[in-house]
Formats: structure tokens, sequence, C-alpha cells
């Protein structure tokens, strides 16, 4: 059953169809940490999303890269973690991917220690997979520890950043640790490789899924002890367990496999090896790696890059990003081959074969590249065609289709969040009255019992109709290029009066429309180029109730940058948990170059303090007890002038809510009426401390007074019941209002005596008062208001 909470947080089938989704199936466990103002992260952010059926609500979109690990620790990482705990997808992830950004590592001197050679850069993606660590990171690490889910055994081990994980399997000890897998998918500045190189090695990567292609991986012992030695005694052992599995691998005593062409993989140790010579060719899906200090250090011209690999065709490849002593550790461990052609994903092959937690080690290519994966079959007969309410079961069915493979669980998704799970294959039921009214993504993922644990994907739609809330959304050009400014006309339709319509790609709020107002447009160079940009409407009305449109597809061609126009910034509103730090990106629509723009933020919210941000993206922290709303304003400026003000309006909301207060015992007949009634509004929150009691259906004019104690009973008292059994605690005498309604607003940080109230307990209301012509005592009490104490 699904919770309440992930509830908060569906027919592509039918306006898309399967086919795009289908080739591909690991998208979900993916997510990418986009640079909105640089366009190449952009552009292969949005191409790889496409290629791999990634949700758009799995992009973050904030620089990756910083100065120093400790502005990442105070800035960067808060804004990841936050965006993870509001998005509610901090425990579907496995992968962390990068696009090209303006940089590959991030400044880190004296935190690490290497008697060898000192350690002072962490990749920017490493950074990030260790996130979990950066107390202990920050505390100071030896450079030998250990990656737990390495272990030098020659099997195909899935991932799980769900585990826990000592010393290669999944753990409780408390020393176990739990990871992303970090990965980058290309480098596009100096001496890494070019754009359209990394869009290529994208589509040929995704071109091998499930081809099981036949050919070899080459191990190259080669004479360079100090870069062959770490591993090529491992060689034998590789080959044997690759050639038993029903792979070929070779052993070789030379620097590269001249004379080959069908290269699965490349395993070898030189300085300076000629990569690009055409005497041997790389397969589409394959890996290949030289060990030698500078292979990822872009920065210098010393040595063969790592790049290299890739321009010759490789899916991915790995090396360190400054001089990392020939450590073992650091590098691929020969078992990658053989756990890749056992059916897991690039990454997982590579991160299982990576010894050492990888600060300085580098990991290049597509990490969801599987080529000798078997997807699970997946179907979901009788998925609605047409709106629901109410509660609906969906019922899915899936089968193994890897030798021997059963089902070991299906998630349900919607909108890139996974709401419920069940073991083997079963039924989902769903609340639709706990969801927005309009279109939804909705995804059946198959994992089956493999250890190497494929993944299949059903991906449709449903489209909810509870509250008759909807909203149209239609683009006058649905192509373009970066230049072009996208107009937008929405539709809405709903029960009470339009607040907002913001356009949305995934969680990201790009442009929005303030009331009536039914138009918006945005330059291409906000979004990004790509061939299927997908983008929707939300519309917010006057009683809270939202819609959501069916997506749009935009393509957008990777030139036309134009100039001479201000920008324009967009007024929205958001909801944030009080909880945790989050990220926040400042819409501003411009067809200048991204990094010519600048955002200047001209009030922060009261009740949040800033962690900082740099260009349009900003990180606050909620202070203790945030409630309610605030306000942030800002601006933007370029080339072509200033923009005006706009205004982004939090909503802070309590992930764990106090559960609601519930009457109890009776209310004695009184003078007015059948009884005095309790009640309360604000909150039950110690931290809030915005409790305000109430009490209606009184005699006008009277005295009386709120008390509150322990323990529930219905013992006659006066004309009335005593509702509370002990503990009591009195406040002063009031005089009931005119209207026969009494309010007190209660202090729960200095409650009369040495009382106190701790979270998690439970205390009764109740009020007495005085009736002089409501019976023969002339006193009564209300019933009883019983409530739960959160903090």
């Amino acid at each position: 059953m699904i919770s309440k909470r992930a509830s908060a947080a569906v027919n592509l089938l039918a306006l898309l169809g399967t086919a795009p989704l289908a080739a591909t199936q690991d998208g979900e466990r993916a997510l990418l940490i986009v640079d909105p103002s640089n366009p190449e992260s952009l552009y292969v952010a949005n191409h790889y999303a496409e290629k791999r059926g990634i949700p758009p609500q799995n992009m973050i979109f904030m620089r990756p890269g910083t100065t120093d690990y400790s502005t990442f620790a105070a800035t960067n990482m808060q804004g990841f973690v936050g965006e993870l705990a509001n998005t509610g997808m901090t425990a579907q992830v496995d992968f962390v991917v990068v696009p090209p950004s303006d940089n590959y590592y991030i400044s880190a001197p004296g935190l690490i220690s290497d008697q060898c050679s000192p350690v002072t850069r962490f990749t920017v993606p490493g950074a990030y997979g260790l996130y979990r660590q950066s107390e202990d990171i920050q505390a100071g690490l030896p450079i030998n520890t250990p990656n737990h889910f390495f272990k030098s055994i020659y099997s195909g081990n899935a991932f799980d950043s769900e585990k826990t994980y000592y010393f290669g399997v999944p753990s409780s000890n408390a020393k176990a640790e739990s990871y992303l897998i970090p990965t980058m998918l290309g480098y596009t500045g100096t001496r890494g490789n070019t754009l359209q190189e990394v869009l290529d090695m994208i589509d040929r990567s995704v071109a091998a899924d499930f081809t099981a292609p036949l050919g070899t991986v080459y191990y190259m012992e080669t004479t360079d002890s100090a870069r062959s030695s770490p591993r090529h005694d491992k060689y034998p052992v590789a080959v044997t367990r690759l050639n038993t599995a029903g792979g070929a691998g070779q052993h070789l005593l030379s620097v590269l496999p001249l004379g080959n062409h069908d290269c699965l993989g490349v395993m070898t140790g030189w300085a300076s090896p000629s990569i690009a010579d055409p005497g041997f060719s790389l397969l589409p899906g394959s890996f290949a790696d030289h060990l030698t200090s500078y292979a990822g250090s872009f920065w210098t011209g010393s040595q063969t890059k790592m790049s290299a690999w890739i321009t010759k065709g490789a899916s991915g490849t790995a090396g360190t990003i400054e001089e990392p002593c020939n450590y073992s550790g650091k590098f691929p461990h020969p078992l990658l081959h053989v756990a890749y052609y056992k059916g897991v994903t690039l990454g997982e092959a590579w991160f299982r074969s990576t010894g050492f937690m990888p600060f300085q080690s580098l990991f290049l290519g597509d990490p969801l590249t599987r080529p000798y994966g078997s997807p699970p079959f997946v179907d979901l007969p009788g998925a609605p065609q047409t709106p629901v309410s109410g509660t609906i079961v969906l019922s899915p069915v899936a089968s193994g289709t890897a030798p021997g493979a059963g089902i070991a669980r299906l998630d349900l998704l919607l909108d890139g969040v996974r709401l419920d799970t069940v073991d083997g294959v079963g039924t989902f039921t769903l609340d639709t009255t706990e969801l927005t009214d309009g279109w939804h993504d909705l995804r059946i993922i198959a994992t089956d019992s493999k250890m190497q644990r494929n993944v299949g994907r059903w991906a449709g739609s449903l489209i909810v109709d509870n509250l008759g809330a909807s909203v149209g959304l239609t683009t006058s050009n649905s192509s373009g290029d970066l230049g072009t400014l996208f107009g937008f006309t929405v539709s809405p339709a709903g029960p009470a009066k339009v607040v907002e319509t913001v356009l949305m790609r995934g969680h990201r709020v790009v442009a929005s429309a303030l009331g009536q107002n039914t138009s918006m447009a945005l330059y291409g160079q906000v979004l990004g180029a790509g061939g299927a940009v997908m983008v929707q409407a939300e519309t917010r009305y006057a009683d809270g109730t939202r819609s959501r449109s069916a997506p749009v597809s935009l393509s957008i061609v990777y030139s036309g940058t134009t100039t001479g126009s201000a920008p324009g910034v967009f007024s929205f509103s958001k909801h944030v948990r009080n909880d945790s730090s989050f990220l926040l990106e400042l819409p501003v629509s411009h067809s200048d170059d991204p990094t010519t723009i600048n955002t200047t933020v001209l009030t922060n919210p009261s009740q949040s303090t800033s962690l900082g941000g740099v260009g349009k993206w900003r990180v606050f922290q909620p202070q203790a007890g945030a409630s309610g709303t605030d306000t942030l304003t800002f601006q933007a400026s370029g080339p072509g002038g200033t923009s005006g003000v706009a205004t982004v309006t939090l909503y802070y909301d309590d992930p764990n809510p106090c559960p609601p207060g519930l009457n109890y015992c009776v209310g004695a007949p009184n003078s007015v009426g059948a009884g005095a009634t309790m009640g309360y509004t604000g909150s039950t929150s110690i931290l809030a401390n915005d409790l305000v009691l109430t009490c209606d259906n009184l005699p006008p004019s009277q005295f009386g007074l709120f008390f509150l104690g322990q323990g529930q009973t219905q013992n006659p008292v006066g004309d009335g019941f005593m509702c509370i059994a002990s503990n009591h605690v009195r406040f002063g005498a009031l005089l009931i209002d005119p209207a026969g309604q009494a309010t007190m607003a209660i202090d729960l940080l200095n409650l009369p005596g040495s009382s106190q109230i701790l979270a998690g307990e439970t205390w009764n209301q109740q009020f007495w008062y005085r009736d002089p012509s409501g019976g023969p005592v002339g006193n009564n009490l209300s019933d009883g208001l019983t409530l739960v104490f959160c903090p």
C-alpha cells in the first residue's frame, strides 16, 4: 500500500509509445547533476536522458563543481542532499552521473593522507558518490580507505545504494558503508573529448545494450614495471575466469593489441600508448584503460589522456586526476571485464573493481552500458486508458528472461519517484485522491532474481481526475534552436481561481504565468539542446488544488544564440521540507550565452539561512521551526540589460506532521445548547509553539478556564463530565466572548508550575466554565480533546 508521505510526491504509452524507452532499462537508477549555465552540460544531459529513458525528475540543476572541498560540503553537497530529500529520491538512485561541465576536480588538500604523494584533488563525481562519507573525509582518512563494494572475486554482483557493504558483501556491520557510483559522461575541456565524441559514445553504448557482442578482452603486460606490475600478475586468473564464463580473453606481452579489431576490452600499463593507432579497434560497449599517473590529469600535456579511449570507440575508461603512485587499489582490477561479461552494468563492474574509495579515480563514459544483460519482461495488462479517480489496483505481470531467473521485486514509480515495492510479482493499490489531478508518468520496474539484478521496464501514464481540475499545454513552435523564443499557451480549468501556472522540466521550474494569464515564453538556451526535451505545466488554484498537463516535446538544435534583449525572470511558489536543506534555481529566460547572465538575490527568505550558490542556483537551510510562507526576491542582468524583480514564495512543509487532534468524552448540554466543544488551531509542534486552544458553544460573557492533563476518564463533575484522569495543569481564568467562544494561545515552553510536554507525549485538553442557568450546580465542562505532540 502506498504511504501518504510517498503519495504526496499515469498514458505516456498513448502519447509516445513504449519504443523510445524499450531499448534501455536502467535509466531510473541514474541521477544527473546538470550545470544550467553550461550549454554542453544541458545538451549532453538532455541527450543522455532521452536515450536512456531517464525521467526528467532524475535531473538536478546546479553547477557540479566548486573551488574546494569545504565549499562543496557546505554548499553543493547540501543542495544535492536537500534535493534528494525534497523529491523523495534519496533511496532509489544508484549512480550519480555528471555531464561535461567546466571542471572535473575539486581542490582538497590536507584531507587524505598519503606517504607517497600528497592528495590535493578529488574528482567531482567522486565527491558526490562519497557524500555519506563527507564527515569522515573532513576529519581525515588514509588514501587506502577501502571501497567496501570492492571484492577480488570474479562474479557479476549488482550494486544497490540502499545497502551497506563491508568487504564486498551487504552487511549490517558498524563499519559497513553505502555509496553512489560516481561517474562522468565526458570532459570537453582541454585534452578532453569533443562534444560530438561524447554524444557518439552515448549512442553507441545504448546501441550495444543486450547485444552480447562477440569479441576479446586483451590484458596487456608491458615492460614498464611501475605501470604494469600492479595488475599483470592477476591477468592469468582473469583470462581463465573470462574464458570459463564463455567470453574470450588473452594475456599478451605488448603495450597494445595491434592487429586485433575485436577488442571488447584493453587493460594495459604505459605512460603514452598510441591509442589512435589504426592497427587495432574497439567494439561498441568496450572498456579500456592504461595505468599511468596522468591519464585523467587534463591540466598537463604529459602522458596520453584517458579521453583517447573514448575517441577510439570505448564506452568507458578510467584514470587518476593527479599523481596517484601505483597503488593497485586506485585502478580497475582485472575482474572488471569478467563481472561486466557476466551481465552487470559497466559502472557497477568498474566500481566493483576499484579497491580504494575513488577520491582521485575518475570514470569517464556511460555507466549504464549493459551489453550482456537480459532484461525481464514486464507488462501492465488493463493499464488505464481513460482518466481515473478514487482507489485503483494495478496488476502487472513479469517474468525473467535470463536462464533460471525469477522476479525478485516490482517497483511502482510515479513521476520518477518510487511509491511502492512488492516482493516477487504482486499488485499495487494506488489511492489517486492523494495525487494531483492530471497527467503523471507511470512506470513499473521489474528486477530479476539473478546476482546481476537485470532490470525491465513498462512505461506509460496515468490521468487522474478526482477534483475536476485540468490544464492543457500547447506550444507555438515545437522546434528551434538555442536562440528561439518558445511560446506556450496554457488552458487551466478547475474548482477555484487560478493562482499560478508553472512550466517544468522535471522538478525544475523554468517559466511561470501568474493569475489568469495563459501565456509564457522562454528561450531554448534555458532548456538546452536536445531532440526530445519534455516540459509540462502545473497549475495551482486558490483552494490548494493542483493540476498537471500532458508533456510537450521540443526539438532544440545546438546553435543560434542571439544578443540584445534583457533577460526575463519569473515569480513562482515552491514547497520545501522544513527539516532539510533545499536547492532553489531562480528561473531566468535569456537568449545570450548562460555564462554572461548574472542573477542577484535582492532579499533572502527570513526563515532560511543561505548556504551559498552561484549563477541561477542557491542553497538554503530552513531555520528551526520554519513554517508557513516565506519569500525571496531576485533579478537578472546580461548583455542586453537588467530584468524586473521576481518573487519566489516558499511554503515550509513538515515531513512528519503531528497527527490531528481527536475529540472524545461527552460535553454535557448547557444553557445554550447541546454542549461545549473543544478545538484548536496552529499545530502541536513544540518547536513551532503555535498551539491555540478553542472552545465553542459556551454561554457568553461567563468565566472559564482551560486545563490539560494525561489519561482519559468520564466522571460526573458539576453539571458535566471530567474527561482528564490525572496530572491536571490549569491555565488562568478568562472571559468567554459574546459569540460564546473561548480562545487561548498556549506557550508549550512555559507551562504553569514545573509541567513539561515532550515530543511524542499525548495530553488531553478540556474547558471548565460557569453556567448559572445551565443546571443545578451552575458550572459545566466541555468534551475532551486529545493531542499528540511532536518536535
